[in-house]
């Protein structure tokens, strides 16, 4: 029995429910955010009395754009890695490249390896402007 099909399935049916449930959770914060516009200021400050560390704050990391940069810096540099190597380490078609054991593991651990790197860059990066704040 091939798995192919199954997995091809599985993996269609977990993006839609994926995708479903994003939408649901962003209608409930939606809900949620247009209840606390209406509320009125006495009752929000009783609410932070009862819990002290209750306060709603939308705020949007000034780093997230550094992060998804590095990350498809990260990964083109891997990509180009992948590409430098099948050419000239393995000369040859493709499909032979692609069933040597090595080459394998180029193919998948290179984007994956300077995705980490590019990742950790970007956290050194944050790192660094918050302490100089």
């Amino acid at each position: 029995m091939e798995l192919t099909p199954v997995l091809i399935v599985a993996t269609i049916f977990y993006f839609i429910y994926a995708l479903a449930a994003r939408i649901a959770t962003r209608k409930e914060r939606q809900n949620f955010f247009d209840i606390m516009a209406t509320m009125d200021p006495a009752t929000l400050q009783a609410y932070k009395e009862i819990n002290p560390q209750w306060e709603v704050m939308v705020k949007k990391s000034p780093y997230s754009a550094l992060r998804s940069a590095c990350l498809l810096l990260g990964l083109g540099l891997g990509l180009v890695v992948v590409w430098l190597g099948l050419s000239f380490w393995s000369p040859g078609t493709l499909r032979n490249a692609l069933y040597e054991g090595v080459n394998g593991f180029l193919i998948l651990g290179s984007p994956i390896l300077f995705a980490g790197l590019g990742l950790l860059v970007a956290y050194l990066i944050e790192r660094k402007q918050t302490q100089t704040e």
